[in-house]
């Protein structure tokens, strides 16, 4: 019996996709509650994922609740290994692949070497300080 001043709240409804979130939001298994980690060396660690709402779990823990998944309203009684890529994510044709070129260097490396060249030319062309000086001696000599 509710008294004057209480109001009956609405009925609570949750979705598939408000399981989906809550489990994102925790990485701590539901049945041992300790964290699921993604790269472990036992195999009965090995994270899954319950294929219909997404729960986290330990290989060996979903093993020891029945095969199925353990969140009420779920009772999927499959899993996805976690981390490992169900389709493929994406393809690569060898015509997308730009060709190689003859000289077996990139074309990167092709300007790279080509700007290297220029700067030592360029060098070779411009007179040293000392050979400058030199040339200036040379031509105090012969005008005076």
């Amino acid at each position: 019996m509710l008294k004057m001043d209480e109001q009956e709240m609405p009925p609570l409804t949750i979705t598939n996709n408000d399981i989906q979130e809550a489990n994102q939001l925790s990485l701590h298994c539901p049945i041992c509650t300790n964290p699921v980690e993604k790269f472990v060396e036992d195999p009965d660690l090995q994270p899954v994922v319950c294929a219909k709402c997404g729960t986290l779990y330990h290989k060996t823990c979903w093993e020891l609740g029945g095969g199925k998944c353990a969140v009420l309203g779920c009772g999927h009684d499959r899993f996805k290994v976690h981390g490992v890529p169900t389709s493929p994510v994406l393809s690569i044709k060898y015509t997308d692949l730009p060709k190689p070129s003859v000289n077996g260097r990139s074309s990167q490396q092709t300007k790279q070497l080509k700007e290297q060249q220029r700067r030592q030319v360029e060098q070779l062309r411009r007179p040293s300080l000392l050979r400058r000086l030199f040339q200036w001696l040379l031509d105090q000599i012969r005008i005076g």
